[in-house]
């Protein structure tokens, strides 16, 4: 009986020790060619989704927060019954009972890497943009325009006591929406079907870990965190239904929901896509020169209501740390440990810069090259790359206005 519980054992480790190596050779593999990744999210990623989109999709609740419930229950009840084991001196009961866990963990990364983690090496995300040269002038003009439009927006819904705009859509509503949404991208890129987004019930979690969202693509459901900010809402959704067509880059998959929602023709989802990113547009005015004149008159010229929800939406997520004793210890706590566990993932998914990657996007402009101070105004001109979000900006404009 010893033996056939050795000869178990053995065969237990030995596929753990296969599913380490399936798991190194998967990792490598993945970052040989973006071709080969795009090959992989197409003919395998992207039926596995289908077909679990399709079950998921059945489910009234989240089956991801039930499945984290399960796993958290089941790993409670094995640590006890590990414990009464070790108690009992039953070692090889533990070393077995550890083996099927390592098997379980393990089998979970694998297919995790297999329908996710090459989706990380795609080749760039095909979000619309604009290699147009625009004088800065033009510049201006167009920011205007998308200024005067977000401010009239801003005046169509109704808010709350607390001046957030009340939506005008349920979570299910607007999931629908955006499903609508995305088939017209059109670009074979992104994986056909459409998972439905659904909220997370127990929010407070991801609202304790600064989480507005998670999807954990092998279960093809995106889920959302219902207690944020409304106005957050639709560029989130949009975000977490991104990573499960397919953009898992969180740059690319925040680029993907901007465009979505700034050149919809829906007046809701329109005004949320400015309030996610409207001044990273602004910030393309007068970006040639030291002299801000431009800048801060249309900064001036915004909407008091928008200031307002914006203040909000910062309090939302920031306030909560900052409360006195046990309760904003714990969540600076927690804040902390999330951070670091989701910068650690990004890093391992081939974003060396972490959790700043979600601006990746944002970011990839600048100024250079600074002339000399004109001597009788003291003004300043730069070289300006714009950035991917601000050439976005300007591909819209020209989509709406035939530019």
């Amino acid at each position: 009986m010893e033996a056939k519980k050795k000869k178990t054992l053995i065969v237990l480790y030995g596929v753990c020790g296969g599913l380490i190596l399936l798991l190194l050779l998967l990792l490598w593999v993945r970052t040989l060619s973006p071709k080969l990744a795009d090959f992989v999210c197409r003919y395998i990623s992207r039926p596995f989704i289908f077909v679990m989109g399709h079950f998921s999709g059945l489910l009234s609740f989240s089956l991801f927060e039930f499945a984290v419930i399960g796993i958290v229950i089941a790993a409670i009840v094995l640590l006890v019954l590990m414990i009464r084991a070790l108690i009992a001196k039953k070692g090889g009961a533990v070393l077995k009972g550890l083996a099927v866990v390592i098997i379980c963990v393990l089998s979970v990364f694998d297919l995790y890497t297999l329908i996710v983690g090459f989706a990380y090496y795609r080749s760039p995300t095909p979000v619309p943009v604009s290699e147009k040269e625009y004088t800065p002038r033009e510049v201006t003009q167009m920011v205007r325009t998308f200024a005067d439009d977000y401010n009239a927006l801003a005046e169509k819904f109704p808010r709350d006591e607390h001046g957030n705009v009340i939506s005008p859509y349920s979570v299910r509503q607007l999931s629908d929406l955006l499903t609508k949404e995305y088939k017209r991208l059109g670009s074979s890129y992104y994986y056909g079907y459409t998972p439905k987004a659904k909220p997370i019930a127990n929010s407070w979690v991801l609202t304790l870990n600064n989480l507005t969202g998670i999807t954990f693509v092998p279960l093809a459901e995106p889920t959302v965190n219902r207690d944020m900010p409304p106005s957050d809402l639709p560029a989130t959704m949009a975000h977490e239904m991104a990573h499960a067509k397919g953009v898992m880059r969180e740059g690319d998959a925040n680029f993907v929901s901007y465009y979505l929602l700034l050149s919809s023709d829906d007046d809701y989802l329109r005004y949320c896509g400015y309030f996610s990113v409207f001044y990273s547009a602004l910030s393309a005015v007068n970006a040639n020169t030291n002299k801000k004149t431009d800048y801060l008159e249309i900064a001036a010229g915004m909407n008091p209501k928008i200031s307002k929800e914006t203040q909000n939406a910062y309090r939302f997520w920031t306030e909560k740390s900052k409360q006195p004793g046990f309760a904003g210890f714990i969540n600076r706590v927690t804040e902390k440990i999330s951070d670091f566990m989701n910068d650690i993932f990004l890093k391992s998914n081939g974003a060396d810069n972490g959790n700043d990657s979600y601006s990746d996007k944002v970011s990839d402009g600048g100024v250079s090259n600074p002339t000399p101070p004109n001597p009788d105004t003291g003004e300043i001109f730069y070289d300006v790359t714009y950035s991917s979000v601000q050439k976005m900006f300007f591909a819209v404009y020209e989509e709406r206005y035939g530019k």
